[in-house]
């Protein structure tokens, strides 16, 4: 169940809508268009590279009497895998077109232990504790992520898994590339992310293609708590 809780306000510098960041995501309003984007060569490769460390932090918190937090599930990539590492899982979605897709796979799979809420995590509040809150591909358009993930860390009572692109080559690209559908992309580099949990043990890996000469596009971090 999500509702309100004391204490637990999303407040950023300037007074900034949620309504108006949450427009930065490109995908909030074509979902079928993250489908498809998800299938290109590119982008398949740095998602395997991806899901292969974020993997393995599911299975390090895996708990099958514990409950998950997903925020921002999109068409479900990971929430199958949160879905058979926990007892219950729930998934907050603020897309409308994300969140019928990701019903009709957890249906057509009998994943009857995912609970889907359709809304902004921004503005729910969570009633209850969580093991593990996940947030994946989420904060690449977030403008204020320590914020956001401070509010996860408020669910979560063992751990927090998130995801950040990293400032580097193949991050300019992205950022080129959200910038030419007017989407502003945010990256950050190991310390930053390191600092928005500063009470929470933090544990960085890099992943997303990354060789000797170039950094890998992602950062998957775990905040485990102290």
């Amino acid at each position: 169940m999500l509702c309100a809780r004391p204490g637990l306000r999303y407040t950023v510098p300037g007074g900034e809508s949620l309504s108006a960041m949450s427009e930065n995501n490109p995908y909030r309003r074509g979902a079928r268009l993250y489908e498809a984007n998800l299938k290109l060569p590119v982008v398949s490769r740095i998602r395997q590279d991806e899901a292969r460390v974020v993997g393995e932090l599911i299975a390090r918190y895996a708990d099958a009497e514990g409950r998950a937090l997903e925020v921002g599930p999109g068409t479900g990539f990971y929430t199958r895998a949160l879905a058979r590492a926990f007892r219950e899982v729930v998934a907050v979605e603020s897309s409308a077109g994300m969140v019928q897709i990701l019903r009709a796979k957890l249906g057509a799979e009998g994943a009857g232990n995912v609970v889907i809420h359709h809304g902004d995590f921004r503005e729910l509040a969570v009633d209850g504790e969580f093991d593990v809150a996940v947030a994946i591909g989420v904060l690449d358009y977030i403008a204020y992520p320590k914020v956001f993930v401070e509010r996860m860390c408020w669910a979560a009572t063992r751990a927090v898994i998130v995801t950040a692109p990293q400032r580097g080559l193949l991050g300019r690209c992205f950022v080129a590339g959200g910038a030419a559908r007017n989407t502003r992309v945010y990256c950050y580099d190991r310390d930053e992310v390191s600092g928005w949990a500063p009470d929470w043990q933090c544990t960085i890996a890099e992943a997303g293609r990354a060789t000797r000469l170039v950094r890998g596009l992602t950062l998957v971090a775990a905040f485990e708590r102290r």
